[in-house]
């Protein structure tokens, strides 16, 4: 405290009266400081325990929580792994994906190749099929010449045998009635001969002839039957196989 500071005082008592006011308060203001400061520190005491058990509460949970946050670690660590796997597996299967669609790329030409091929094939086939058909009708057409001409060679060589027949038929009877008419009459009577009938060979082959026609029509109805009956069934036999 300066000088200036305390009042002027009249005398002793009232100076003494004054610095014993002024003492006492400072005692006062002493014992509240002092009962401020207890408490301060008791409750600074209380703080410290309380934060010390806040921070062994924070520590155990800091251990926690480094715990956690290593075992969350290491499951990132382990999702990252598996994430780079499963990045490699994408990587493959989009590799895959393009080569299948190169693949099917590839395989649709090559099937567009192949249809046009087959369309081709078809049209050929077609062509051939024709082709097939003029040659069995022209070879259908030759067989049936060939047939008329066949049976017309056997009805001549028939005809032939026929005439041949009739001719050596014609020789014996001639011989027989050459024979006859060297005997006498009576004798012929006597022995029951009888005077043969006249053989014209003439007419003979011309009965013959007239009958000819009628078989050789008979014989080239089946033989053209035959033959038209043999193709049909090749015919089918040939669209059943393809």
């Amino acid at each position: 405290m300066n000088k200036g500071d305390h009042p002027n005082f009249t005398d002793k008592d009232q100076e003494i009266q004054y610095w014993k006011n002024l003492a006492e308060q400072y005692f006062l203001d002493a014992d509240r400081i002092q009962k401020e400061s207890d408490e301060f520190i008791s409750e600074s005491q209380q703080l410290e325990k309380e934060y010390e058990a806040t921070i062994d509460q924070n520590e155990k949970k800091i251990k926690e929580f480094t715990i956690a946050n290593n075992r969350l670690q290491n499951e990132v660590d382990s999702y990252r792994i598996k994430i780079e796997q499963y990045n490699k597996e994408v990587n493959s299967l989009e590799n895959e994906i393009v080569t299948y669609k190169n693949d099917k790329m590839q395989m649709t030409q090559y099937i567009r190749e192949l249809e046009q091929k087959n369309d081709d094939l078809e049209r050929s086939r077609r062509i051939i099929e024709e082709s097939i058909q003029g040659i069995e009708s022209a070879f259908n057409s030759a067989i049936e010449r060939n047939a008329i001409l066949e049976s017309e060679v056997d009805e001549k060589e028939t005809l032939k045998e026929k005439l041949q027949r009739l001719l050596d038929e014609r020789r014996e009877l001639q011989q027989e009635l050459q024979v006859k008419e060297r005997c006498p009459d009576n004798e012929r009577i006597v022995n029951g001969y009888k005077t043969p009938p006249i053989v014209d060979s003439n007419r003979l082959k011309e009965n013959e002839t007239q009958t000819t026609p009628s078989k050789r029509k008979m014989q080239r109805y089946k033989t053209f039957h035959k033959v038209t009956a043999f193709f049909r069934k090749r015919r089918f036999n040939t669209n059943t196989t393809m």
